[in-house]
């Protein structure tokens, strides 16, 4: 499949033709995509069949769980979100060109930021640009990432580490956050009035963070310096799954720092008296390598910077 620099032109490519390839790709169902967009089914068929020609490849097949997108389909699917996102992306920008930021963003965290940094970021963003709305979704950094190349989201701030460093990703670095290791309250190992060594833990089961995580690279290393095999319960990021996995199952979680003690203040959990060195990476922020933050994007990463800062000047006082 050959196509010249300006093949969408001489194709007479449209937007509708985009928005019919994302909703079916959405719904993979031409008849349900065809309502979605206001017009019959064989209409639908005759636009997929337009793009199919103008680039000469089959773009979904039909199968039993729906239309799929083949290989050259998904490429297209992924350039045309990019598309009709930035068009919505410019409608805000031109509405708020003025001296007013408006429009909405969004952000992907993890809950390695998503106590203490984001939600005073946001604080600090909503005084200075009260017109702008953020969403923000939360998971694991694994999960974060693809959503930020298709474009469905503008900024991820997560722990950085090797899933970060892709050539795909500008990362700046905006803070380090200690990781400590906790239990439910009562739990036998918080019996021990002194510190505790790597020895005590081998017992009990673990809830390790994702696989790929930094924080599970991190943590795999330093089991595996102390010979520790730990007894796997379950992989998560979700804070409140590890809390009640915690509680029923005695097992070992591992948590940020901030995380720790916001949830230690609320009788959840006990921080165990056993310091982690630091080797699971700052927390930072990412964006898509290549591409100008808008204004109110700029606006959002000032925010976080001042955030960061703020959290670095109470942490030393």
């Amino acid at each position: 499949m050959m196509l010249d620099g300006d093949w969408y032109l001489r194709s007479r490519l449209k937007l509708r033709h985009l928005k019919l390839l994302v909703v079916l790709a959405d719904v993979r169902n031409q008849a349900e995509a065809a309502g979605r967009l206001a017009t019959t089914q064989p209409g639908a068929s005759k636009m997929l069949a337009e793009l199919e020609a103008m680039v000469g490849a089959r773009l979904f097949e039909r199968t039993a769980k729906g239309a799929l997108p083949t290989p050259q389909g998904e490429i297209l699917i992924r350039h045309a979100r990019w598309i009709l996102g930035d068009l919505g992306r410019l409608g805000d920008e031109l509405e708020a060109s003025g001296d007013q930021l408006a429009g909405e963003l969004r952000l992907g965290t993890n809950s390695s930021s998503a106590v203490c940094l984001v939600p005073r970021g946001l604080v600090l963003l909503r005084q200075s640009a009260p017109g702008l709305t953020v969403t923000i979704h939360e998971a694991s950094v694994e999960s974060l990432l693809p959503a930020l190349e298709a474009r469905r989201l503008d900024v991820v701030v997560a722990r950085l580490g090797r899933a970060t460093a892709g050539a795909a990703y500008e990362q700046a670095a905006l803070l380090e956050e200690p990781m400590v290791l906790a239990v439910a309250p009562g739990h036998p190992l918080t019996a021990h009035k002194s510190a505790l060594s790597w020895r005590d833990l081998g017992d009990y089961p673990w809830i390790l963070p994702p696989e790929g995580s930094p924080v599970h690279d991190a943590l795999i290393l330093l089991l595996d310096r102390h010979r520790i095999e730990p007894r796997v319960l379950a992989r998560s990021a979700s804070i409140l799954n590890n809390l009640a996995l915690m509680e029923t199952a005695g097992a070992l979680g591992i948590f940020p720092a901030a995380v720790g003690r916001e949830y230690q203040r609320r009788g959840l959990l006990a921080a165990l008296p056993l310091a982690l060195p630091p080797v699971f990476g700052p927390i930072g922020i990412i964006t898509l390598r290549g591409l100008a933050p808008s204004p109110a994007l700029a606006a959002m990463i000032q925010s976080l910077q001042t955030s960061a800062q703020e959290l670095k000047t109470s942490a030393q006082s």
